[in-house]
Formats: C-alpha cells, structure tokens, sequence
C-alpha cells in the first residue's frame, strides 16, 4: 500500500516497500516515464531474495511533489530522508533506465550508508561528449533535439502525457510495437499487463511534471558518476548493431559510468 511522507521543504513523497520486510533494504528508483510500482508482480519472489524493497515516486510523479529546477544529486538528499523516515541506518541502492543516476546520486549523497549499487541499462549524463547520438528509442532523441527549447519540449511532453492518460492500453501496445524484445515483459500475463498500466498511469499522472524534471536533470548531474565509493554492479545488454532496442538505454555502456575503478563491476547480460 502506497504510504506518503512531508519533506523537510514541504514536498509529498510517496513511496512504497515489497518483499521481506525484515530482509536487506534496497532503495530502487525508477525509469523514465516510470513510477514505484515497476516491479515484478509476484511478491513471494522478491521476499524469496531476502529482499526489502522500497520504491518511491520521483518529483512530479505518481503521488511526488514535483521539484522546479532540480538536478539529479538533489534525489539523493530527498532519499537520505526517506531512510531516516524508515529508520535504515544502511541499505543498498538500485536504478533501471533513467533511474540509474538516482541510485548513483544516492550512493553520492550518502558514501557512509550505502553498501552496494546495482544499475541496469542506466542512462549516461547527456552532456557527455557523444552520448545522446546514441539514443534509439525516438522519444528520447526528440527530447535531446529539444532540450534548449524549453517551452516547447514541456509542451510536447504535456501533449504526449495527456494522450497516454486517455488510452494507456493502446501506450503500452505502442511501447511493445517500439520494442518487440519487451513484450514477453509487459505482456506476459493480466497481472503484468495491469501493472505496466498502473505503472504508466502514475507516471504521467501529473501531465508533463515528472517526465520534464527528469529530462532536464539528465544535463549536468551535480556530481561525477565516478565518484561513488560504493560497490557498483552495472549491467547492460548484449552488444548489437546501434539500432537494435536493447541500446535504447546502453549508452552508458561507454560513458564515464562504465570506466574500470575498484570495487566496480560490469556485467553483460540479455537484458
């Protein structure tokens, strides 16, 4: 059940926590367009891990205030109070697609509480040289075109949330013709199915809030991404040609997030 907590600026944070509630804490964020009900729905699995797993919305989504003008290490200070909310002293941090800067932004904020930080197919900082060239998926390289164009890249987030609002079906239909790979995913069964549309409803319940904040917050961390002296496990997918879906989020695979310090490991699975 979604609970809900007062920041120390005012802002509503809402979040929730699956699996073993006495396991190891594992602080997730979530992707672009996401919300903190992506998950795999069977419970029992991820309390078979001996997991704790705490999701909460990002500004401007699902039950979040949205944060004007926020940068990517801001989302560490706003997770350092949902760990002394939740009284974990330490925890492990883990972020899929444009929540891989999150979970690093936490393992920034907070070097003493973090133990480890696992990251899959994250999204590289796109002012590095050459990474948004890499982008596939045509949403994200629309926005990159955009990015200087304030007013117009918000409206055409507010349009595209407002017609994901009226049919989120046909959305998640038009996500698994854009990525035939992610269907066995999102489609697997009714209980998947319903959950990647709760999962999209909250991600554009707020129209254009939370995906513009992020977006803008993909420009200039606030931080290194090789700062982090946390253990770092990074997962990306299997190399292929530069079209091919599974890259539309491996464009970290070559950014400064996957250069070889100690205590940092990459992994190269079929995501």
């Amino acid at each position: 059940m979604t609970e809900t907590m007062t920041l120390k600026d005012g802002r509503t944070l809402a979040f929730d926590s699956y699996g073993d509630p006495d396991g190891t804490p594992v602080i997730f964020s979530h992707g672009f367009s996401d919300s903190h009900v992506i998950r795999n729905p069977d419970d029992a699995l991820t309390a078979s891990l001996g997991a704790r797993w705490i999701a909460a919305d990002q500004p401007g989504v699902g039950g979040s205030s949205p944060k004007k003008g926020r940068k990517m290490v801001d989302w560490g200070s706003d997770m350092e109070e949902l760990a002394d909310y939740l009284g974990l002293q330490r925890f492990n941090a883990a972020g899929h697609s444009g929540g891989g800067p999150h979970a690093l932004a936490i393992a920034f904020h907070m070097p003493d509480r973090v133990n480890k930080v696992t990251l899959a197919s994250p999204v590289a900082p796109f002012d590095e040289p050459g990474v948004t060239r890499m982008l596939v998926m045509k949403d994200p390289k629309t926005i990159a075109r955009l990015r200087h164009l304030h007013h117009l890249l918000r409206w055409a987030e507010r349009y595209d949330a407002k017609k994901v609002l009226k049919d989120i079906l046909s959305y998640v239909e038009s996500m698994v013709d854009e990525l035939p790979d992610e269907a066995k995913t999102m489609m697997r069964n009714p209980e998947q199915q319903a959950l990647f549309e709760e999962n999209f409803r909250l991600g554009f319940i707020q129209e254009e809030k939370g995906p513009y904040e992020m977006t803008m917050a993909l420009w200039d961390w606030g931080f290194s991404p090789t700062t982090s002296s946390s253990l770092l496990s990074f997962f990306t997918g299997l190399p292929t040609t530069s079209s091919h879906p599974k890259c539309r989020c491996t464009c970290a695979r070559n950014s400064t997030i996957a250069h070889p310090t100690p205590g940092r490991v990459r992994h190269t699975t079929d995501l």
